[in-house]
């Protein structure tokens, strides 16, 4: 399990640096806190850190299941790709908001997997016991 803790740790990192990147557009583009919109560039920042924050709900339970569960090297690798899918989210929201469907397929794919997986895993142990 030390690949999903280190996947989950990845995934913990980027968040926070989307939080950055958010907080450095929150002061070039001068949106004052607690606003959340007046800028559209600044919205974008925002939108890419708060769908990832709505996506980590569901990724961190699920790799974590799926590696008790299923396969530990399964859900690390399932996990590398949410990563990468959640930076192509990002800079393809950034550039254009429509251009962000590649990286919500990146995403998305592994979390349902994962959280599939992880249900079916854990009522296959329950019927082994």
């Amino acid at each position: 399990m030390v690949w999903v803790t280190a996947v989950i740790l990845l995934a913990l990192i980027e968040f926070l640096v989307f939080g950055i990147l958010v907080s450095r557009a929150r002061a070039k583009y001068a949106i004052a806190a607690p606003a959340v919109t007046g800028n559209e560039m600044f919205e974008r920042y925002f939108r890419v850190h708060y769908n990832t924050l709505e996506h980590l709900i569901v990724f961190i339970p699920a790799i974590w299941f799926f590696g008790t569960y299923v396969s530990p090297l399964w859900a690390s690798a399932l996990g590398v790709v949410y990563l990468i899918g959640r930076i192509v989210y990002a800079a393809g929201y950034i550039r254009a908001p429509e251009k962000r469907g590649a990286g919500m397929g990146l995403s998305m794919l592994p979390n349902v997997v994962l959280v599939l997986g992880a249900l079916i895993g854990s009522v296959r142990a329950m019927l082994v016991l």
